[in-house]
């Protein structure tokens, strides 16, 4: 099954997009993408939980 988020679900006008075969592939590039596109220089637990509620099945 694969799985997708939009980076614009959870930060507005975002337009990355991700799909993967499992929400940790997707968890994994989101904390770079967050990191490299937003500065954001830790992508703590509670963010990783508010990220995973975006993600939907494909």
């Amino acid at each position: 099954m694969k799985f997708k988020l939009a980076c614009g679900d959870a930060v507005p006008g975002c337009s990355a997009r991700f799909e993967e075969d499992s929400r940790e592939l997707i968890l994994a590039q989101v904390v770079v993408h967050a990191r490299e596109a937003h500065g954001v220089a830790e992508v703590g637990p509670d963010m990783l939980a508010a990220i995973g509620a975006n993600i939907h099945p494909a």
